[in-house]
């Protein structure tokens, strides 16, 4: 290998996977400040998925359409929605609503969690009584991110 390639290579692996993407200036609170957290939310979403499909509500019209009727659960934003007006007034309806709403890096990561082939802007995770201890745990981290400001 070539001493230019070489450098090339260090300067890629220095940039983490998060730093790369793109991010829409609301993202916030957003799980990659703590990596273990979003990890878990994918896992609960597939975990959810496996179990029972109609434990979430996945993209913009059905989950709008949820939370103006009044359903709860946690609310999964993928920070990468571009452009980012369509997703920009979920938090809104989230604090009105008293939903715990997050921000993940990727749409493309939170698609596949959701066992589906495209990316997904959001997803509302419906409380579930088998998963409850996850679900609770991630409603607390919810908080505590919401709390570092």
């Amino acid at each position: 290998m070539t001493e230019q390639k070489q450098d090339e290579q260090q300067n890629t692996e220095e940039y983490d996977y998060d730093r790369q993407l793109y991010r829409c200036p609301i993202s916030w609170p957003i799980t990659s400040e703590k990596p273990k957290m979003t990890k878990k939310v994918y896992s609960l979403i597939k975990k959810t998925v496996t179990k029972n499909k109609k434990g979430i509500l996945k993209g913009i019209k059905d989950v709008t359409k949820a939370i103006r009727k009044g359903q709860k659960g946690v609310l999964i934003l993928g920070a990468d929605a571009s452009p980012y007006d369509v997703v920009s007034h979920f938090p809104v309806m989230a604090e009105e609503a008293k939903i715990p709403y997050v921000w993940v890096p990727s749409r493309q990561d939170l698609g596949t969690a959701t066992q589906c082939k495209r990316a997904t802007s959001v997803v509302l995770l419906k409380p579930d009584p088998d998963f409850k201890s996850s679900y609770d745990k991630i409603v607390l981290a919810i908080e505590d991110l919401n709390s570092d400001e």
